[in-house]
C-alpha cells in the first residue's frame, strides 16, 4: 500500500548494534517501521542506540549479548519473543577484527575471532530460525567483509569472514523450503569507529588509493544494501554475496602506465 513503511509490523534482531554499522542498521530499520532488538556485548552502547530509536517513538529492546555464547543467544531469542511475540529478520553483524599476521597470532586470538565472527552467526541462526519459521518465513542478512573475498593481513578475520560467505550459501538452500532468504553483505573499507585509526594513517591512504571510487564507504551505503536484502523486494534473492566496497574487490588498478604498455 502506498506510504506503507517497508518493515511495518516486522521484528528485526541486529547483533552488534551498539555502534558503527550495526547502529546504522538498527536506526534505519526503526525508521522503516520495524520493532528492533539491539543486541550488543556492550550494554551501554546498546542503550545509546535505543535512545536514538526512541526519538522516533519506535519500539525497541536493548540487550547485553555475547553472540559467541549459546546461553546468551538463547536469552536473546527468549527476550525478543517475550517483548514482541515473533521474529521476522535477523542481521548477523556482531564482529571483531584481530590484525595480526598468522605467525604472530596466538591460539587464543584465533579462537576468539572464530567464536564471535563465525560461531556467533551459527548460534544466532540455529536459535533464531525456528522462530522465523513460525511466522511463515523471513530474512537473514549475514555481514561478512571484502576480506572474505580476497586475502588480507588479518588471517583469522579473513578466514572467519570467508567462512560466513560459505555458510550463507549453504543456509540459503537449507532454509529455502521455509521461505527464509539468506544473503550476505560484504562491506569494504567503511568509515566506522572500528577502523578510524587505520583510516587516519598512512595505511588508510594506501587503501584509499586502491578503491576505484576513491572514497571510503559510509554506513548509509552498507545499510541501504542490508535493508534491501531484508525487504520484500528481495523475495527472490537468496544465497547472494553482495560487496559494498566502491569496487575494490572487483578491480585492481595497476596504474596508468600498464594501460598504455603495449602501445609503447
Amino acid at each position: 500500500m502506498y506510504g506503507r513503511k517497508r518493515f511495518e509490523g516486522k521484528v528485526a534482531i541486529i547483533t552488534g548494534a551498539g555502534s558503527g554499522l550495526g547502529r546504522e542498521y538498527a536506526v534505519r530499520f526503526a525508521q522503516e517501521g520495524a520493532s528492533v532488538v539491539i543486541a550488543d556485548v556492550n550494554y551501554a552502547w546498546a542503550c545509546d542506540t535505543q535512545r536514538e530509536i526512541l526519538k522516533m517513538t519506535a519500539k525497541s529492546l536493548a540487550l547485553k549479548i555475547d553472540v559467541s555464547k549459546k546461553s546468551e543467544v538463547k536469552k536473546m531469542v527468549k527476550s525478543t519473543i517475550a517483548e514482541f511475540g515473533k521474529i521476522n529478520i535477523l542481521v548477523n553483524n556482531a564482529g571483531i577484527i584481530i590484525r595480526t599476521p598468522l605467525l604472530n597470532t596466538s591460539e587464543q586470538d584465533w579462537e576468539r575471532e572464530m567464536a564471535v565472527d563465525l560461531r556467533g552467526v551459527f548460534l544466532c541462526c540455529k536459535y533464531v530460525v525456528p522462530e522465523i519459521i513460525k511466522t511463515g518465513g523471513g530474512k537473514i542478512v549475514n555481514i561478512s567483509s571484502v576480506a572474505g573475498l580476497f586475502g588480507s593481513i588479518a588471517p583469522a578475520y579473513t578466514a572467519a569472514k570467508g567462512a560466513v560467505i560459505s555458510l550463507t550459501k549453504v543456509l540459503a538452500g537449507e532454509f529455502a523450503p521455509h521461505r527464509i532468504n539468506v544473503n550476505a553483505v560484504c562491506p569494504g573499507f567503511t568509515a566506522t569507529p572500528l577502523n578510524e585509526k587505520v583510516r587516519n594513517s598512512e595505511v588508510g591512504q594506501t587503501i584509499l588509493d586502491k578503491i576505484p571510487w576513491k572514497r571510503f564507504g559510509e554506513a548509509a551505503d552498507v545499510a541501504a544494501a542490508v535493508l534491501f536484502l531484508a525487504s520484500d523486494e528481495a523475495d527472490y534473492i537468496t544465497g547472494a554475496i553482495l560487496p559494498v566496497d566502491g569496487g575494490i574487490s572487483s578491480f585492481f588498478d595497476m596504474g596508468k602506465e600498464y594501460g598504455t604498455f603495449d602501445r609503447k
